[in-house]
């Protein structure tokens, strides 16, 4: 989903370590960013089967619960300890010692007595082929984690298994394991179980530090990560690789984490402790490569300050660098700026699925129309596609329609919105908020003024930072701040159409023109939303002859994208008729600029609600009502009328 390709060849890129004789890449944290529905977790699966067995990987979802760091680096370390072609068996010597000691239950406070027993466990570790300490050990430890709620059952079942397979692995080469420790920066000392001892103390009792646990325990993953690349990662003249010049150049690909939701809890406490514990390595690049999913923004890449990487919400202007698509992404825009060199991350956006990947989704017999229809509803989200794809399942798309979302089956909204992923917003509450929540003034990133409404402020963070804002592109939409198509359309839908409770559609949008002040775009699009159409045509006429034209046309963007209630049962050309209409009532004496602004108006407006169907039939309207007005426009820049006019013959604008 969310065009996977894009995403496999953007980590394909990444994978390039150095070629031989050449010094390393530093890999980033790349984090794919994306609401829910954008396709993340496929993303992975997709990453994950094109690496194949060319590539050593290791998978962890931090959906599944809230699972410590430590829980992290096991299941990692054990995925990347499976039988790679054409390589030597990856041994985690150092991280699974260190696990062993931070498992182990020495009983006492005496350290030379604990230094005596943990030696003593662990030469019976080395003689015995089957030690059922070991597997007590760490399965108490499991169960005790399970118990006070550190690790979720699924996780605790999982690790139990395998752990103990892990650890195994240190039996044949305990001397080995005990003098690499001591190659560890925060190890060194003249004795091993030195360290092990501190280990356990960080780990248990009174004296207990998970952080410090965690970063001694990175810095044993991440040596044995360098150990093994060293040992297994030759030049990869046998694997499946798409990397550029790869025949004439032999190269190594890093080792790749794949972490889904970091998100949920635990996934941005192991993403800090990691990139500390790489920080702490200057001088050599690590040959691991972080590809991360996310469902919202956080401060470790950027702030509202714009600093390194600028939010998806802030237009392309002041400090920072704006986070750019998947489809824009490379190695060289992360590390060849320097004011990114020092982030170990590197945000990208999912993007949307085009048509035909929309029509791929729907199913290969799926008409055209369909498919247009669908990625204009959704905004090509992959999850809103598959939900539209059920409801539009034998259905006749119809040029001008309004319903073909709602006839003959449950409305989208009503099971949609409850799996948006917001924490701290009611459906209910964000329904009513939704005059706010879809105006363009106020999802921008430094909205002010009044909302005369409790929790919008709340509600409009929450959904700039779960990424349903994004900054506008391209003409028409400079400097504009947006909600996603998909989740606008059914936030007014459900207002306009809510079953009974208070307020309503219209009180909601009186409301949200109470505070408009006296911006007169500002109250030109509340009086549009509410069906006030020859107000809004009268302050366009007025405008016309001496707005710059561009100006003009971004102010009717604006506007014309205000929601609307009428009624679903009437089809484009009856409202249009009522509408123009209404304008002739209430304006006799006309001009023809009036007559060509009131169906561009009004074409416009009925065609931007993304459940209706949009046709051709509108395209030439709208196109046709633009190329009248530049015809008979006095003023020099006609220009972007016309170039307008051919953006909406080709469905593009508004």
């Amino acid at each position: 989903m969310a065009e996977p390709d894009r995403t496999v060849l953007f980590t394909r890129e990444l994978l390039w370590h150095g070629a031989v004789g050449e010094p390393p890449r530093k890999p980033p944290v790349a984090v794919l960013l994306g609401p829910v529905g954008s396709g993340k977790t496929h993303a992975l699966h997709r990453i994950d089967a094109d690496l194949g067995w060319g590539v050593v990987h290791s998978r962890f979802d931090f959906g599944d619960g809230n699972p410590s760091p430590a829980d992290v680096l096991t299941r990692l370390a054990y995925g990347f300890s499976r039988g790679w072609r054409h390589r030597a068996k990856p041994r985690f010597l150092r991280f699974a010692l260190a696990l062993i000691a931070a498992r182990a239950d020495l009983g006492t406070t005496d350290y030379t007595q604990d230094k005596a027993t943990l030696r003593r466990l662990l030469e019976e570790f080395h003689r015995d082929r089957r030690p059922r300490w070991i597997d007590a050990t760490v399965g108490l430890g499991v169960r005790v984690a399970t118990a006070t709620g550190a690790v979720p059952a699924p996780i605790a079942d999982a690790f139990a298994a395998e752990l103990p397979k892990l650890v195994r692995a240190v039996r044949p080469r305990l001397a080995q394991a005990l003098r690499s420790l001591r190659e560890v920066e925060w190890f060194q000392g003249d004795d091993a179980y030195d360290a092990l001892i501190e280990i356990n103390r960080l780990a248990r009792g009174r004296e207990a530090d998970p952080e410090r646990l965690t970063a001694w325990l990175l810095e044993a993953f991440l040596a044995d990560v360098r150990e093994n690349h060293r040992r297994m990662s030759g030049p990869e003249r046998r694997s499946p690789c798409d990397c550029p010049d790869s025949r004439r150049r032999p190269h190594v690909h890093t080792w790749v984490a794949l972490l889904d939701n970091v998100d949920h809890p635990g996934g941005l406490a192991f993403l800090r402790a990691l990139t500390a514990a790489r920080d702490r390595h200057h001088g050599t690049p690590d040959p691991l490569l972080v590809v991360a999913t996310s469902g919202s923004w956080h401060g470790e890449w950027g702030d509202e300050l714009g600093r390194v990487w600028r939010p998806p919400w802030q237009p392309g202007t002041g400090v920072g660098r704006t986070v750019p698509a998947c489809g824009q992404a490379s190695y060289e825009h992360w590390a060849g700026q320097p004011d990114t060199r020092s982030s170990a991350y590197y945000p990208v956006l999912l993007e949307p699925l085009s048509v035909g990947a929309v029509a791929e989704l729907l199913g290969r017999d799926v008409p055209r129309a369909h498919a247009e229809f669908a990625h204009r509803a959704t905004g090509g989200l992959p999850g809103a596609v598959q939900h539209v794809a059920r409801v539009l399942r034998d259905k006749e798309i119809v040029p001008g329609a309004r319903d073909s979302l709602g006839a003959g089956g449950p409305e989208p909204w009503q099971s949609w919105l409850s799996a948006l992923g917001l924490s701290t917003v009611d459906v209910d509450e964000l329904v009513a908020a939704a005059p706010f929540a879809t105006a363009p003034w106020l999802v921008q990133p430094r909205a002010e003024g009044a909302v005369v409404q409790p929790r919008v402020g709340p509600i409009l963070t929450e959904l700039r930072a779960s990424l349903w804002v994004r900054a506008g592109e391209g003409p028409g939409a400079r400097d504009q701040v947006t909600l996603h198509p998909w989740l606008a359309g059914n936030l007014a839908s459900a207002l306009a159409r809510r079953d009974g409770g208070a307020p309503g559609y219209r009180a909601q949008f009186a409301a949200l023109r109470a505070v408009a002040g006296t911006d007169e775009v500002r109250l030109a699009y509340c009086r549009l939303a509410l069906g006030e159409f020859p107000a809004v045509v009268d302050l366009f006429e007025r405008d016309f002859p001496d707005l710059p034209h561009l100006e003009w046309l971004d102010r009717l963007t604006l506007v014309v994208h205000a929601p609307d209630d009428q009624p679903l049962g009437a089809g484009y050309d009856e409202l249009r008729e009522q509408l123009v209409k209404a304008d002739r009532e209430h304006q006799p004496d006309r001009t023809p600029v009036r007559n060509e602004l009131a169906r561009l108006i009004a074409t416009s407006w009925l065609a931007t609600n993304p459940f209706a169907v949009r046709g051709s039939a509108q395209n030439r309207d709208i196109e046709l009502a633009l190329v009248n007005l530049a015809r008979a426009s006095e003023l020099a820049d006609t220009a972007h009328l016309y170039a307008f006019a051919d953006r909406a013959a080709r469905g593009l604008w508004p």
